[in-house]
């Protein structure tokens, strides 16, 4: 139960002073002195509250009374039938992006835009019956969200060699020992022909906000991070896919940084439609050189490959030696079961190339490796079809600015052999296209930030005859 509070006058609080100003006692010895009285509790049925406490409840009861009277219905006719159209508008399109899933299953990041609307159409559900002065405005915004998805999709669907949407980029490639933090990466709404592009999209009813050219400016930056760079260290270029008007000082703002505006007009009834005039701009020249690595070599002049471009092939399967060879190792006889299966034919891959180049310290080594495994055939195929063809060629000691800066990047590379290297050096310095079976080193060095021009084949080993 609660006692009633004591009373205290202003004689007894001079005293009080008095004697803690006179002792030699620390202040909080004095504590005590003053009866502690336990405040009540109101979820106690038994105590007793004080008039202020009292006068306090009732008006908390009153205003509570109040408060659905005053209250302003924000569920206006207008408002909900926005709803009820955005939920039919989630829907539509989340099934067409199930459809362009369908159609292009290489596409990554389709599942992120589809949960992204769906997201969206979870919020429009609860909105629908939601009791917020600020209805009005999440509306809007959900609009405005779906605008935007509905111009990826667009997007993703018109361009050609779309490989991703939504897709992360960073700065430097990722490290066990430091993460990656949120100003290191960049989200990209759609990657085209195959990387070369970055596209970012832009949804807007009237005048495109000024904040697009500061977006499109940092994504080039992002672009221009080394562990980006395409094939011979060339940046992906930064288009802009917009509806709405661009301002004149904007569009001559992009257009000085290189980054490419595309607009995308409006039909009548209603719908949109991409218009024809405003596309990528054409892809460079196709490379004509063919840069060979070791693993190469020993493909083009097997007999395994010789035997596959005749009609024999399982007749040469059969051959007494053939066997010996394949059950030596594993790899042989994937390598049989393979061919059989699926021939490689590297020479017909190699046939609209005008240039066959190796690097000379690759050579070297395969015409060792030739003269101890190899078979005479072997040998004599090399000697007569290829070894004219082929072109002895160095790294040039003289090299601009951007192929220098790839040749440092690749010479940089770790977990890959000097030989090797001395491959991928030649290819990106002499925008050659290499061919190689050495898989595994071209992700490694895809991991480290550094994306080769490859063709990679499967491995075909010398047989010995």
């Amino acid at each position: 139960r609660s006692r009633a509070a004591p009373e205290y006058s202003v004689e007894w609080a001079r005293d009080r002073h008095r004697m803690h100003a006179g002792s030699i006692l620390p202040r909080w010895a004095f504590r005590t002195a003053r009866p502690r009285v336990r405040r009540a509790s109101v979820r106690c049925s038994e105590c007793t509250l004080t008039a202020e406490d009292s006068l306090r409840m009732d008006m908390n009861k009153n205003n509570t009374k109040k408060a659905p009277s005053m209250a302003k219905s924000v569920h206006t006719p207008d408002t909900t039938a926005r709803c009820v159209t955005l939920l039919r508008d989630c829907e539509s399109l989340d099934a067409l992006i199930v459809s362009f899933q369908v159609s292009k299953p290489h596409v990554e990041g389709v599942d992120k835009l589809r949960r992204a609307v769906l997201r969206e159409r979870e919020v429009a559900l609860r909105l629908q019956t939601a009791q917020d002065a600020a209805r009005e405005k999440s509306v809007t915004g959900l609009e405005n969200n779906l605008r935007g998805f509905q111009l990826e999709l667009d997007c993703a669907s018109f361009f050609p060699e779309v490989t991703a949407v939504r897709k992360r980029f960073a700065t430097r490639p990722p490290s066990a020992h430091a993460k990656l933090t949120d100003d290191e990466v960049c989200e990209v709404d759609v990657v085209a022909r195959g990387g070369a592009y970055w596209i970012e999209c832009k949804a807007e009813k009237g005048r495109v906000a000024s904040g697009l050219v500061q977006q499109a400016l940092a994504l080039q930056r992002y672009a221009r991070a080394p562990c980006n760079a395409r094939p011979f260290g060339v940046a992906p270029k930064v288009c802009v896919f917009l509806t709405g008007a661009l301002g004149e000082h904007d569009a001559r703002v992009l257009g000085d940084a290189g980054i490419v505006t595309l607009l995308r007009g409006a039909r009548d009834g209603g719908g949109a439609a991409l218009d024809p005039e405003s596309a990528l701009p054409p892809e460079p020249a196709p490379v004509t050189t063919a840069n060979l690595d070791i693993t190469a070599l020993f493909a083009l002049v097997s007999e395994v490959a010789a035997a596959t471009a005749s009609d024999d092939f399982e007749t040469f399967t059969e051959h007494k030696a053939i066997k010996e060879w394949s059950l030596k190792k594993p790899q042989h006889a994937a390598c049989l079961s393979a061919e059989l299966a699926d021939p490689t034919r590297l020479d017909q891959a190699l046939a609209r190339y005008k240039r066959l180049v190796a690097h000379p310290s690759v050579l070297i080594r395969f015409a060792k490796i030739l003269r101890t495994s190899g078979g005479p055939r072997e040998r004599e195929r090399w000697e007569t079809l290829w070894r004219a063809r082929v072109e002895v060629l160095e790294v040039p000691l003289e090299l601009d600015s951007r192929a220098a800066a790839r040749k440092t990047q690749v010479r940089a590379l770790e977990r890959i052999a000097n030989h090797q290297l001395d491959a991928f050096e030649l290819g990106e310095t002499c925008v050659a296209k290499t061919f190689t079976a050495n898989g595994r080193a071209v992700q490694s060095a895809a991991e480290q930030g550094v994306v080769l021009d490859a063709h990679v084949h499967r491995a075909i080993w010398l047989v010995g005859l």
